[in-house]
């Protein structure tokens, strides 16, 4: 299993390859990470989830370890229920250098959560992690949840995608 370190691309344009549907994205992959290749079918199509409060594709957080009243540490992305999808895919991209904790929970409609990732690095400003994972159960969750901590004052830009 690879670690969060070994997932790191260069630059964003690399990582926001993985999000074009179609034939297009397998002939980008072909040239970004081997484990991202290896996730992504040949005719394997993407598309970015929405941010359940804000509604947008990308979000870029501050992280905030507040001691009253908690964290901000969780962002919730919706899936679709029309759709069956094989794979997700999370994009991390820190604005800061520094450690940075990550989980992904995948949240059921019938209740529950599956965890499906969770790993800490120290990783570098403008650096994008790509992240991709499954359910282990085969369900089909309602909800990603992402959850990243690290250093109070930090920003990142969190996305998530949906593959068939």
């Amino acid at each position: 299993m690879k670690t969060l370190k070994d997932r790191i691309l260069v630059g964003t344009v690399t990582a926001a390859l993985a999000l074009i549907p179609g034939p297009l994205a397998a002939q980008a992959q072909t040239h970004a990470d081997p484990l991202q290749m290896a996730q992504a079918p040949s005719e394997a199509s993407c598309m970015p989830l929405q941010e359940v409060t804000t509604g947008q594709n990308e979000i870029r957080k501050r992280i905030e370890n507040r001691s009253i009243l908690g964290n901000n540490w969780h962002t919730d992305f919706i899936v679709p229920s029309d759709t069956n999808f094989s794979y997700f895919v999370a994009l991390v991209t820190p604005e800061n250098y520094g450690p940075y904790w990550m989980d992904v929970h995948l949240r059921l409609p019938q209740g529950g959560s599956e965890k499906v990732f969770s790993d800490q690095a120290d990783l570098s400003t403008g650096m994008t992690v790509s992240i991709p994972f499954e359910s282990p159960t085969g369900r089909q969750p309602a909800v990603v949840n992402v959850r990243i901590g690290g250093m109070n004052g930090h920003f990142y830009t969190i996305s998530v995608a949906a593959c068939e």
